[in-house]
């Protein structure tokens, strides 16, 4: 009689059907977090639900930088009663009178004479140090500083390039000032021409995707702005009416997304639309507000309104990191200066975040803005403004809680470990077990 031959696949079915506790385990699919669609914060409290078929209140990337992008990734708070040395090691302060003096009287007389005389503890040169000192402050994260104001001719491009030249001339390379209006804005016109061709946003957006990317070369990005003498970089809008699309929420994220991962100072130049979504996005984002405000009883109506939408919106916090920069402009009413005053404190505007800045007919004319050709009082008082907006700015970004990601960020999705009830000591032993090869 023939013997049979054992069938090895038979064997190997059954051993696999037998030793496989697991076979039947369904795993599920991986998720593609590039693929997961953007929630705003708004969305979910007043769009109705779909049923899963499709959300309205879902929007795509449309301009492919990625969710690791559009997710804001903050510094940490740092409590320094936790990193308590003795006293003995503290840095002592700075005496800002050891530089012999420049200005005034005695700033000539050293220039002349080759003297060494110091300023006055108390002058605007001393105030003048400070003010430099605190715009050089280390800032934790990427900031972003917001120029708002309803009221169309209030200071807001003024005020934006200003603030962008300051910290620029002080700080370095790191600033950018991005001009977030939906369309035609005015800053590309109004700072220094320094790039042929000028390039605009929508030229940015269109690269966009590889340059929030992480093999994108910080050096790329500088092609699509325009480096200013003052060290800081201007992003500004397309002022042709050829684009069948404005600047809206989409876009400005975008645009965070490539900036916030090549520089560490925002300011946004924005437009007059309360209502519209580039305006709307750069209230959810803001760190802190600057508000131009000339002495006028019509645009001190603007600015309340919306310093009172904002708080209306859930945004209360950002009235306490409000700088008003006043001016008294030749059509002014300083009559009416201390109710404006009252009203805006009244919401919630600290009564030391307010700060005045001369009116210069070099910033009014409305052509390209010289910052080495501007009076040096305007200079000196454009600093001070920019250290307040710098001491706003810190205190804000030190008390921000620690967040690693935004709000309509897609959640990330974990797969936990099993949970093992070890002590201490069973750890070590473990390890101490592996070591000897047991």
């Amino acid at each position: 009689m023939a013997s049979r031959e054992p069938d090895p696949g038979a064997n190997d079915a059954l051993a696999g059907e037998i030793a496989n506790p697991v076979a039947d385990y369904q795993a599920e699919a991986a998720v593609n977090l590039r693929n997961q669609r953007l929630r705003r914060p708004e969305a979910a409290a007043t769009d109705p639900v779909d049923n899963g078929a499709h959300d309205a209140d879902l929007t795509p990337d449309p301009y492919g930088v990625g969710q690791d992008a559009l997710a804001a990734i903050d510094a940490p708070d740092v409590d320094p009663d936790t990193l308590y040395r003795a006293k003995m090691f503290d840095r002592h302060e700075e005496d800002l009178t050891t530089e012999p003096a420049t200005w005034g009287l005695r700033g000539r007389l050293n220039a002349a004479f080759g003297a060494h005389m110091r300023p006055k503890h108390v002058s605007a040169e001393v105030r003048f140090r400070q003010s430099v000192r605190t715009v050089q402050q280390p800032l934790p994260g990427c900031s972003v500083v917001s120029v708002m104001n309803p009221k169309g001719g209030s200071g807001k491009t003024i005020t934006s390039i200003m603030l962008g030249a300051t910290f620029g001339k002080h700080r370095g390379q790191g600033v950018a000032v991005f001009d977030a209006s939906e369309s035609s804005g005015s800053l590309g016109d109004r700072a220094a021409r320094t790039t042929d061709p000028e390039l605009t946003v929508w030229d940015l957006l269109a690269h966009a995707g590889e340059l929030a990317s992480s093999s994108a070369v910080s050096g790329s990005l500088n092609a699509f702005l325009r480096r200013q003498p003052t060290m800081e970089d201007i992003l500004a809008s397309d002022n042709s009416t050829t684009q069948s699309r404005s600047i809206g929420w989409d876009e400005c994220a975008a645009v965070m997304a490539v900036l916030r991962r090549h520089r560490d100072l925002i300011i946004l130049d924005t437009a007059t639309n309360p209502l519209a979504e580039n305006w709307q996005w750069a209230i959810e984002h803001s760190d802190v507000l600057v508000v131009p405000l000339p002495l006028r009883m019509d645009i001190a109506k603007q600015v309340f309104l919306m310093l009172d939408g904002i708080a209306a919106r859930g945004k209360q916090h950002l009235l306490a990191s409000t700088v008003i920069v006043t001016c008294l402009t030749p059509d002014s009413s300083p009559e009416l200066s201390q109710m404006i005053y009252n009203d805006l404190r009244a919401l919630g505007v600290p009564e030391s975040n307010f700060v005045e800045a001369p009116y210069d007919p070099a910033l009014a004319r409305g052509d390209r803005i010289v910052y080495k050709d501007l009076p040096a009082s305007t200079v000196e008082a454009y600093t001070n403004v920019t250290a307040m907006v710098a001491d706003t700015l810190g205190a804000a970004r030190r008390a921000a809680a620690f967040e690693y990601s935004d709000s309509f960020a897609p959640e990330p999705v974990y797969r936990h470990p099993p949970e093992q009830n070890l002590s201490q000591l069973s750890q070590y032993d473990s390890r101490r077990d592996r070591r000897r090869g047991a």
